[in-house]
């Protein structure tokens, strides 16, 4: 069996949801119905992100790669980590890291691609909604990514950061958020709608959009379990 190692914290809610619905994926598929071998090793959020927001992308990836090598002492055979946010340095992390990392982007772009979008919105943090990085990817797969306007960019990220961090659900601001959905299927033609933060779920869990809608963590769960049965 594959130990899988979790770097974890960025938030907690996020972290608390990937142990959740690997373990019990992992024991769904299991012939023994065992869970998982995993660990987590917990970063602090503010330092992540202060070191995005400041754009220190060195010091963001020495930072994450030391609790890579923590997990790497644990025992983990590979790694992930468990919000969109620190990816942005996913590329330099995968060459220094002594355990195969698996990315939350690549198996969210099979996913759309393999359903015939060609035109999707990414919501998240400010931070991912604004960087290059995370549309790369999609962009070389032919699928165009739009992102809100800039005052619908700051309401999604306090939401993410104020509300949804902690926990905390607010129908108010979910309808704000359903706002700009709508907005971005009839002024840019959406197709779909990535939820391209792990805490998003919390707000959408067993909702019906217009849309089609890829959350990043399911699909990372899914690569995750995947990796861990392959013989």
């Amino acid at each position: 069996m594959r130990k899988l190692g979790i770097l974890g914290g960025m938030g907690p809610e996020s972290t608390l949801l990937y142990y959740k619905e690997i373990a019990s994926g992992f024991k769904k598929r299991d012939k023994n119905g065992y869970f998982p071998a995993l660990t987590i090793e917990t970063v602090n959020m503010y330092e992540m992100l202060d070191f995005c927001k400041t754009q220190q992308y060195e010091d963001l990836s020495n930072y994450l790669l030391q609790g890579i090598h923590n997990l790497e002492k644990a025992g983990a055979d590979f790694a992930v980590l468990a919000s969109n946010t620190p990816h942005v340095v996913f590329d330099i992390l995968e060459k220094r890291a002594n355990i195969p990392l698996l990315s939350i982007v690549e198996p969210s772009c099979r996913a759309v691609k393999a359903a015939g979008i060609k035109k999707t919105a990414w919501l998240g943090t400010g931070f991912t909604m604004e960087q290059p990085y995370f549309k790369k990817l999609f962009v070389e797969n032919g699928i165009q990514v739009v992102v809100p306007h800039e005052k619908e960019r700051m309401f999604i990220d306090r939401v993410i950061a104020k509300e949804l961090e902690f926990g905390i659900v607010k129908e108010e601001s979910k309808r704000g958020i359903d706002s700009i959905i709508k907005r971005l299927i009839a002024e840019e033609g959406i197709e779909a709608v990535i939820m391209g933060c792990t805490e998003l779920p919390l707000m959408y869990s067993g909702e019906v959009l217009p849309v089609p809608v890829f959350d990043t963590l399911k699909y990372h769960i899914q690569g995750i379990l995947d990796y861990m049965f392959e013989i």
